[in-house]
């Protein structure tokens, strides 16, 4: 898969395209169904499935116009990247928003981006997709300028779980609550997270559970703190995994850390990236008394974890 930033890299690409557009925060199953259904149609029309998002969220540009708060990522643009690609997206366009581009007149947007940039040829949205000056391009105007600029227009209606529509606001909700299980179900895979390792204290280790430390990029949405079952995906290869998300209340600290406890395995994953995928959360975060308090804890976590995993 292509990632592209700027037009002029399009250059490259002659083919004619189908072009799923939105946000796709989190990717969960109702952007799955709608890239399914892209990548399955280009097939057959001999196009290029491409998707046109941001690499910056709307609200980013919204905030300054104090209408309202940018939200965290589920997906920040490396692991969007990532699972765009295993989806069998073969171009990925990351626009910027800028306040020019959120000024731009609805058919301005479908003539000067979509068709003379893109060359779309389809365009795959979902039934409530907006865009354009004030938001007030939607599915009916595509539908009446797909005539005028010779593409055709599929509209994908969303998928429900619990009779509820799928949504990125929903699974956000459900990672801060700490809610892996249903955060499952919504997204169709674990929440996954993919960093870098940093060097950390050396706490972990020295309690003889060495943790690997994931460096947050800026917004990322991280799960509510306490001790997770987890998996960490290195290179291919998967190992049970005990994570941590907190400040570290033993300790004293007050800045959020995400820490990884590989499980039966002494990896050096130190500068090296890994994906975590976080199954259930086990226990709140508890401040102890002493140190050999959190190490016995700790064993008994990764017991309960192991056993959880292994049963799953």
């Amino acid at each position: 898969m292509k990632a592209m930033e700027n037009y002029e890299e399009l250059n490259t690409v002659s083919e004619s395209k189908g072009v799923a557009l939105g946000n796709f925060d989190g990717i969960h199953l109702g952007h799955q169904a709608l890239i399914k259904i892209l990548t399955s149609i280009c097939h057959d029309r001999k196009l290029t499935p491409m998707v046109y998002t941001f690499k910056n969220h709307p609200a980013t540009v919204l905030e300054h116009h104090n209408k309202v708060i940018y939200p965290s990522k589920i997906t920040p643009i490396p692991l969007k990247k990532r699972i765009m690609s295993k989806l069998g997206v073969e171009i990925l366009f990351l626009d910027t928003f800028t306040d020019q581009l959120m000024g731009m007149p609805p058919e301005d947007f479908v003539k000067n981006i979509l068709i003379e940039k893109l060359q779309a040829k389809m365009l795959v949205v979902g039934e409530d997709f907006r865009f354009g000056k004030a938001a007030k391009g939607n599915i009916t105007l595509l539908d009446e300028l797909s005539s005028v600029y010779d593409f055709e227009l599929i509209v994908v209606p969303p998928v429900y779980y619990n009779n509820d529509k799928i949504s990125s606001s929903q699974i956000r909700q459900a990672i801060e609550k700490g809610n892996m299980e249903e955060v499952t179900h919504l997204l169709g895979r674990p929440f996954m997270m993919f960093n870098r390792i940093e060097k950390g204290f050396g706490r972990g280790k020295s309690l003889g559970f060495p943790t690997a430390n994931l460096i947050l990029e800026e917004q990322q949405m991280v799960p509510a703190e306490g001790v997770y079952a987890t998996e960490v995906n290195v290179d291919g290869h998967v190992y049970m995994g005990a994570t941590s998300v907190g400040k570290n209340p033993t300790f004293g600290t007050h800045h959020m850390t995400i820490e990884t406890y590989v499980i039966d395995h002494h990896l050096m994953l130190y500068e090296r990236e890994i994906e975590l995928y976080f199954h259930k959360k086990m226990r709140d975060q508890i401040t102890f008394d002493n140190v050999e308090m959190l190490k016995n804890q700790i064993a008994e976590d990764v017991r309960k974890i192991k056993e959880y995993l292994q049963t799953k």
